[in-house]
């Protein structure tokens, strides 16, 4: 275990507070002191407690009381309280139980029982604990990918976003590339290189998860991102398109604050709308969540051929933002690996202010 786990010791008699730490701070733990409830509610604001041991006949506030109010605070809802009675009936451990109590020791109490308590349930609060940590861990880890509504619904539940494997669904696949890095990089020192690149992802990823998207990855220089995906989200297309528009306004606004040799970088995006197949791809040891199939072929290869500043997207794509924004058709394009031309807009702007 990590460091010492600390429990407060709660008893307006003192000899009993030198008794409980002379039994327990030989074993590994340390003590914090309080002699009625009002000082115990202090200390716990105060210090990090592990564990309570809890008299419950004081003067003042009683044990019960001290109880209550320790367990209406949600982040102490599996702090242990162990309960120090010397009354030794039904009616007192019930009352003690509905007031939050884990665990009872009658006074007198024998050293071998005190011990086996204590130890038993700070093994499970130190679980707990390990198990919050981790959560918290994942979650953070989540959060670099997609928005807080979609990660409570991949922790409420884990198995099925966990293994690998997928299934097929409709979203809207997202490619946006900087036009004019490769050419920069040459000139740049790769300090100067990656600071510049992480501040272009920093504010246009978070427009992703601003607008209920998933990041999928960085290619180089390009974001990959779907919408629709792990959890459906209504008018997901137009999503999509909005961060789009966000992206080139906000792209504009960085490059206020560049130097002139640096202004002439842009983006081009592509979006796509149909099915794919969105799961978990590789092993069991090393997996990405992702989307694959023709639609995200599309729109990277309409990503590929915007000029800098333009938002390409697809007849299917159109079919479901149309009256919603504003755009002009383009000449059909014949993109690899596609046996027809492929019918292609550019979206311009947005046409209502309810975009969505």
């Amino acid at each position: 275990m990590k460091g010492k786990q600390v429990i407060l010791i709660v008893d307006d008699l003192p000899q009993n507070i030198e008794l409980l730490g002379a039994y327990l701070v030989p074993l590994g733990y340390e003590i914090v002191k309080a002699e009625n409830g009002e000082e115990a509610l202090s200390q716990l604001s105060v210090n990090k407690i592990d564990m309570i041991l809890l008299d419950v006949m004081m003067p003042g506030m009683n044990g019960y009381e001290v109880c209550k109010k320790v367990k209406s605070d949600s982040g102490n809802t599996f702090l242990p309280i162990i309960m120090l009675t010397a009354l030794d009936n039904m009616e007192a451990k019930i009352e003690g139980l509905e007031a939050g109590a884990d665990d009872f020791l009658n006074k007198p109490f024998q050293k071998i029982e005190l011990v086996a308590r204590v130890n038993n349930l700070l093994k499970m609060k130190f679980l707990h604990d390990e198990v919050e940590s981790r959560n918290h861990l994942i979650s953070s880890m989540l959060h670099r990918y997609v928005d807080s509504s979609v990660i409570e619904q991949i922790l409420a539940n884990p198995s099925r976003y966990s293994k690998l494997g997928g299934d097929r669904k409709d979203v809207a696949a997202f490619f946006c590339d900087i036009r004019g890095f490769t050419a920069l990089s040459e000139s740049m020192n790769a300090d100067e290189l990656i600071h510049l690149l992480n501040g272009i992802y920093k504010e246009l990823t978070g427009i992703v998860f601003r607008n209920n998207g998933t990041f999928d990855k960085y290619i180089g220089d390009c974001i990959m991102a779907f919408w629709g995906a792990p959890t459906e989200i209504e008018n997901e297309t137009a999503c999509a398109v909005r961060a789009a528009l966000e992206m080139k306004e906000a792209f504009e606004d960085l490059k206020h604050h560049w130097p002139p040799e640096l202004k002439k970088i842009g983006i081009g995006m592509g979006i796509n709308y149909g099915e794919v197949v969105v799961g978990n791809v590789g092993t069991e040891e090393r997996m990405a969540y992702t989307v694959i199939g023709d639609v995200v072929n599309t729109a990277q290869r309409l990503e590929s051929i915007a000029l800098s500043g333009q938002i390409l997207i697809t007849k299917s794509v159109l079919s479901r933002v149309e009256g919603k924004i504003k755009f002009r058709a383009l000449e059909p394009v014949q993109l690899k690996g596609k046996l027809l031309p492929v019918e292609v807009y550019e979206v311009l702007d947005i046409e209502k202010k309810d975009f969505l």
